[in-house]
């Protein structure tokens, strides 16, 4: 019996263990509510964004007040970065220098209707979620077209999408997504945490909601909990090895600890 009980202590231990991932606070500093760090890339560069300006060293600056707020900015390619303006419903391209490369007005693309929001793809393409028919579309931001007719239609409300080079993972108030580069879903599953969310990190992604964050191992389609202190996950982003959660009025910095 004493035997039985060991090896189910030791089988517990080591299933609750593979279940959670812990992370490592390095530190916590009073972030300035004007401008927030979104990424820092092999070099050492820092990337700033504001409501109006994105900075890059806070030596580099882009901004154009005719656009109004900057929305989004997506550094997946940091020689072709994305500034996203919802409200007019345009995007413009920078280079390594913010300098502007091209930018594109949907209001002027006939099979396109009120864009959402971005995230790149690969190449000179970029994922854009359509609200106007629900749908994720993959669009080349030179020849100003859908790629290949790619067009997927999402269920439930859209929350957040982020891309690497290989997938597309979406979130909505009903599903979590996983799309290949074709546009085909090849994963799905109830958001019963209500994570509206996502970054990638590695070949896996991070999910969160306002208090809660989930691994997702990607080859095992498996979701583990990450172990943290109680906080309010107003944003967060992953840099490498690195998860910076904003929690009101400070940036809390981890260490990611997987096996």
């Amino acid at each position: 019996m004493r035997v039985k009980l060991l090896f189910f202590f030791i089988f517990l231990q080591s299933f609750q263990a593979h279940n959670q991932i812990k992370i490592e606070k390095i530190e916590t500093i009073r972030h300035d509510n004007n401008f927030i760090l979104i990424k820092i890339d092999n070099l050492g560069n820092k990337y700033y964004l504001s409501d109006y300006h994105l900075l890059k060293r806070k030596d580099l600056l882009f901004s154009d007040s005719s656009m109004g707020l900057i929305s989004k900015v997506d550094l997946y390619n940091p020689l072709k970065i994305k500034v996203w303006f919802q409200d007019f419903n345009s995007l413009i391209i920078l280079d390594n220098f913010l300098n502007e490369i091209t930018r594109i007005n949907f209001n002027e693309i006939p099979s396109l209707g009120e864009i959402y929001d971005i995230s790149s793809a690969n190449d000179n393409s970029i994922w854009v979620f359509d609200e106007t028919d629900m749908k994720i579309k993959k669009f080349d931001f030179f020849k100003r077209l859908i790629i290949g007719n790619i067009e997927t239609k999402i269920e439930g409300e859209f929350l957040d999408f982020k891309s690497s080079y290989n997938y597309l993972w979406v979130i909505t108030d009903l599903y979590f997504y996983k799309i290949n580069y074709n546009g085909s879903i090849i994963y799905k599953s109830e958001n019963s945490n209500s994570f509206n969310k996502v970054r990638i990190f590695k070949n896996d992604v991070i999910l969160a909601n306002n208090n809660k964050l989930i691994y997702f191992k990607n080859d095992e389609e498996l979701f583990i909990n990450i172990e943290h202190q109680k906080l309010f996950i107003k944003d967060f982003s992953v840099i490498d090895e690195t998860l910076y959660i904003y929690d009101k009025d400070y940036l809390n910095k981890y260490l990611i600890l997987t096996n």
